[in-house]
């Protein structure tokens, strides 16, 4: 029996790779046929300069950004007006992950507190994973691409820590777990809470920015077929970095309320 399961294993990675050098060769005789040109890997990831505001200079970033909040903000206002006491499809998917993001929230802060970071870490997750699949859209651009946006991001957070610590402990109380056990603790309770912006910045800036360039890759050697199951991949990982990048955050600001309960 396992030597019969190896065998389609193999058999199922060598027909995998048959399918995809197959629909590579169609798309390069397409792209032959057309007079396909692809546009370069560094145009299709770097952000352009639309317009300046004095010394500000507006990138697409910034635009790409205003554009998905405005149909956030556009798309929550009517779904707000459409909620019934019998849920349709989307609002049963909106009550879903809302349920979600409280549960994640119950599973690492003690007691009962989970209104109180609600708004924060909602906003996190659908901000994100919209921001992530934001590219999927012809004519748009992800905006976490550009690092600026993980680095706002993760700024958000850096300063929600000692925010909510001290909101649930007082100045006093927050400021002690610096220095417990002892005092020599503290530089490296300090490096650690850079440290943590440091990593949640580059995580999700260098998934989402190797995926968009592997993406922009497969355009160039199969534009018309190889595309499509990246976009699904790219979907996946969207959706998987939004969830890391909000389980973090939520971890680290748990860590700075949690203490009082110890």
């Amino acid at each position: 029996m396992k030597k019969n399961e190896k065998i389609k294993k193999r058999l199922s990675l060598i027909l995998i790779f048959a399918l995809i050098l197959a629909m590579a060769l169609i798309s390069f005789q397409l792209r032959k046929a057309t007079n396909y040109q692809p546009t370069p890997v560094v145009d299709e990831i770097s952000p352009e300069v639309v317009f300046t505001l004095g010394p500000l200079q507006v990138t697409s970033t910034v635009i790409n950004t205003w554009v998905m909040i405005a149909m956030l903000g556009i798309g929550a206002f009517f779904l707000g007006r459409s909620f019934k006491v019998r849920p349709g499809l989307v609002q049963n998917a909106i009550e879903w992950l809302v349920e979600g993001i409280k549960g994640l929230i119950s599973e690492n802060v003690v007691g009962d507190k989970i209104d109180q970071f609600l708004p924060l870490v909602f906003t996190i997750a659908v901000f994100i994973g919209c921001a992530n699949l934001l590219g999927l859209i012809p004519g748009l651009q992800s905006p976490t691409p550009d690092i600026n946006t993980p680095i706002a991001m993760a700024l958000i957070v850096f300063f929600s820590v000692p925010y909510f610590g001290i909101r649930n402990r007082g100045l006093g109380g927050y400021l002690k777990h610096y220095v417990q056990p002892f005092f020599l603790m503290l530089p490296l309770e300090v490096a650690s809470e850079f440290s943590r912006t440091f990593s949640l910045t580059f995580r999700l800036f260098g998934n989402i920015m190797g995926e968009e360039i592997i993406i922009a890759i497969m355009f160039i050697i199969a534009p018309f077929i190889l595309p499509v199951p990246m976009m699904l991949f790219s979907i996946f990982t969207g959706l998987l970095q939004a969830y890391i990048f909000t389980l973090l955050s939520t971890v680290y600001i748990a860590g700075a309320v949690n203490a009082q309960e110890f």
